[in-house]
Parts: C-alpha cells; structure tokens; sequence
C-alpha cells in the first residue's frame, strides 16, 4: 500500500472499494443509510451498490439519511467511520457517481483530484 498524504483521501464507490485497492486508506463514500444495528450501518452508495461501516454505538442516522461517510478502509473491505456530513434530501447521487467515475477518473482533471503539489 502507498503512503497516504495527510488530508487527502479519494472519492470512491462501491465497485471501487471491492477490489481492496484502498485497504488502510482513508476514503469517502457518499451514500444513503440502510440499515444500522449499532456495531454497522449499510449504506446505498451512489453506484448502487453497498458499503459496510463499523459504527460507534452512539451513530444515531436514520435510513434514508445521504451522508458523505469518511473513515479508514479495514480487512473485508469494511469501513470504520471517522466522521459524517449530512448532504441533505435533494442530492443527486447519479450526478455523484458520475463526477467521481467519469471526472476523477479521466487523466485530463487529475491536478484536481490528487494531493497538492
């Protein structure tokens, strides 16, 4: 795994978090709460698919809340939360999905999805 530059952290879905590239990395998901049993919340990502956080005991989001989730990528591809903001009830998660598939991905915007220089 590369180091990780402080105070960056990619964009990511579902479909990217599968393949164990970003295990021990700090990621961000936006997503819509599932479900939550207090140890873990599923969450709807913007591609569709879905991401499992561990969750403090404390997390208190009920399903159908869209939150941008940050946290450190464990074994199994779970997700431990660091922290959440509250994207409110009109994001357009396909929007989303596209800026971080199509954008972020594309080589031309690199300089603004990477680590400053």
């Amino acid at each position: 795994m590369a180091q990780q530059e402080d105070g960056y952290y990619p964009r990511i879905n579902s479909t990217m978090l599968m393949p164990g590239q970003h295990s021990g990395m700090i990621v961000s998901i936006v997503g819509t709460i599932e479900a939550c049993d207090g140890q873990f919340a599923t969450v709807k990502c913007a591609d569709g698919g879905q991401a499992r956080f561990q969750v403090d005991p404390s997390f208190a989001q009920p399903p159908g809340t869209t939150l941008e989730l940050v946290g450190a990528v464990m074994e199994g591809n779970v997700v431990q939360l660091f922290i959440t903001r509250d994207m409110g009830s009109d994001f357009d998660m396909d929007v989303y999905n596209k800026m971080i598939t199509e954008v972020q991905a594309n080589p031309k915007f690199a300089e603004y999805f990477s680590p400053g220089q």
